[in-house]
């Protein structure tokens, strides 16, 4: 579900595809989960993907400087350093940072299932209210997004990867005017429409944001 590709979440076809592919050629088929990770307990192993390698950072970390990467026993191996000089060394500025380490397990021990539920309700709570709006508005919009994370297009075309999303540029543009009109009433989206629902948000906040959206829209609706 890559931002940069409109925030779209891969359809089950194209993940089988990369998986059988990868076989075929005997490459590893890596999962980045820096940004699917927040989309629920399991991160993106939703889309049943059963990658060899898994790349995390940031929501492990608790905002601090992180990275991580894990997968199968076979393919770790290669970083095993009990029989001697490892085949692959590793090593960094911020491996194994203990107060990176420290807050990552305080922030991990606080996202149970159910704070990912409520996320979740955030999210769906958020798409209901913009899509409301749109209409209200007679606005041409659409929201996309899983979880905790969400995205605003003002265009109805159909969206499935970064040609699709680059081609919508007119309405991208918009996007930019709604996010400095949002500014102006107090709330901060990026620049192309992206939104991430934190742990600390509850309904009324996002009834708040969306009451936002309606005052910000308007000036798009003439």
């Amino acid at each position: 579900m890559p931002n940069r590709a409109g925030l779209v979440p891969a359809k089950p076809e194209y993940s089988a595809m990369l998986r059988r592919v990868t076989r075929e050629l005997g490459a590893l088929l890596i999962l980045d989960e820096v940004i699917t990770f927040r989309l629920g307990y399991n991160g993106a192993w939703r889309f049943d993907i059963d990658p060899d390698l898994t790349t995390l950072g940031k929501i492990i970390g608790g905002r601090f400087a992180i990275g991580a990467i894990g997968g199968r026993a076979e393919v770790m191996s290669v970083f095993d350093p009990s029989k001697g000089q490892p085949a692959v060394p590793h090593g960094g500025t911020f491996s194994a940072n203990p107060m990176s380490m420290s807050a990552g397990i305080a922030a991990l021990e606080e996202l149970t299932p159910p704070v990912f539920e409520k996320l979740k309700a955030l999210g769906d709570r958020f798409d209901q209210g913009i899509r409301a709006c749109f209409t209200r508005h007679g606005i041409t919009g659409q929201v996309t997004g899983l979880g905790s994370l969400r995205r605003v297009h003002l265009t109805d075309a159909p969206l499935s990867d970064y040609r699709s999303t680059f081609a919508a540029a007119d309405g991208a543009t918009r996007v930019s005017a709604l996010a400095k009109a949002l500014f102006d009433e107090g709330v901060i989206i990026a620049g192309n429409g992206l939104m991430a629902f934190s742990t600390a948000m509850e309904d009324a906040d996002i009834d708040e944001v969306v009451r936002a959206f309606d005052r910000a829209l308007l000036p798009l609706a003439s």
